[in-house]
């Protein structure tokens, strides 16, 4: 099954959560209910995880960027390579001369400015890799790397599309947990008791301290999981995706940072974002526009922290930390998919 088809079977349920909040308040109730209608999370990786893999990410890939910051003009030029296992590295050459480099294993990034450790690098590499896993459950580790909790998912606006929101406990659907559907042929009082309660709870009849009522209609009812408190002001890592393409939108990191990701643009068979952009609290927008992408044939070796400090190449970035990897042919412009 395609992406889009996965997309179009997901949203779906969105568009019933849609209707059913609208008919809630055209006849004065709570529409909170309706969110139940979002996609289960497991489902919901299961379906990005493949439009990764559509989108020729799922091996190592190549961008060629063009970096600014804030409104400045151009600064710098860069070349990131990231691997889908959650390995990266980004090097940025100024115009004069200053060499930056940067490299990602997981959550722990170093940095070297023309070969000197950097002690409080700038988040200028962010987990790009996020596009890349394959499998619903290759997805679910990368996510709990980066702090995000996939087991919460909702939907809210983002810009103007609609994205499915993982980690953020204050948008996330209530998960109901029911009785299995014979408890009643088990215990033929059961229903009856459960039924007599909730009537006695209705009339005023119990004692809502009463630990035996309370159970008494969580069996009838079901039970709603406990949201985790989350204190306030505090940054929450969240992943938004698109629910048409279930293209990856915006990462929002737990340490303040947020990546915003373009429109999907091709470059021959791979499709990546157009743009990225990195904001940080209180700082300029880092915007780095994407010229080029291949995919390559990165070993393990090419993310080595030693790269960080090898000898720099002023006439071919490529070469810097001894075998580069291997790239692809030049792709031919890149052409928007929305």
């Amino acid at each position: 099954m395609s992406a889009r088809a996965l997309a179009a079977g997901i949203a779906s349920g969105s568009a019933r959560a849609a209707a059913a909040i609208g008919l809630a308040a055209l006849i004065g109730l709570d529409a909170a209910p309706a969110r139940a209608f979002v996609p289960k999370p497991d489902r919901a990786l299961a379906a990005i995880a493949q439009a990764n893999l559509s989108s020729g990410r799922t091996q190592a890939i190549q961008l060629d960027l063009v970096m600014r910051i804030g409104e400045q003009a151009s600064l710098a030029t860069g070349q990131l390579v990231s691997h889908p296992s959650g390995l990266a590295r980004l090097e940025l050459r100024g115009s004069g001369g200053r060499v930056d480099r940067y490299l990602l294993s997981g959550p722990e990034l170093l940095a070297a400015k023309d070969g000197e450790a950097l002690a409080n690098p700038q988040p200028m590499l962010q987990p790009i890799f996020l596009l890349q896993p394959s499998s619903q459950e290759t997805l679910r580790v990368a996510l709990e790397s980066f702090g995000v909790d996939s087991r919460f998912i909702g939907v809210a606006p983002c810009g103007e599309l609609d994205c499915y929101v993982f980690g953020d406990p204050a948008l996330a659907a209530p998960a109901i947990h029911r009785l299995p559907s014979d408890a009643s042929a088990a215990d033929p009082g059961a229903g009856a008791d459960a039924a007599h309660g909730l009537d006695a709870a209705a009339a005023g009849e119990l004692d809502p301290a009463d630990e035996r009522a309370r159970n008494a209609v969580i069996g009838r009812r079901g039970t709603l999981e406990i949201e985790p408190t989350i204190e306030p002001g505090r940054p929450i890592a969240r992943l938004w995706v698109d629910t048409e393409t279930l293209q990856i939108q915006r990462i929002d990191r737990d340490s303040g940072e947020s990546l915003q990701l373009g429109p999907i643009v091709r470059f021959e068979r791979l499709m990546v974002p157009a743009w990225l952009e990195i904001e940080r609290p209180g700082e300029p927008t880092i915007h780095f526009d994407v010229k080029r992408a291949v995919r390559v044939n990165a070993t393990p070796q090419a993310f080595n922290p030693s790269w960080l400090y090898s000898p720099i190449d002023p006439a071919d970035p490529t070469s810097a930390g001894g075998s580069p990897p291997a790239l692809a042919s030049p792709a031919p412009s890149p052409v928007p998919t929305r």
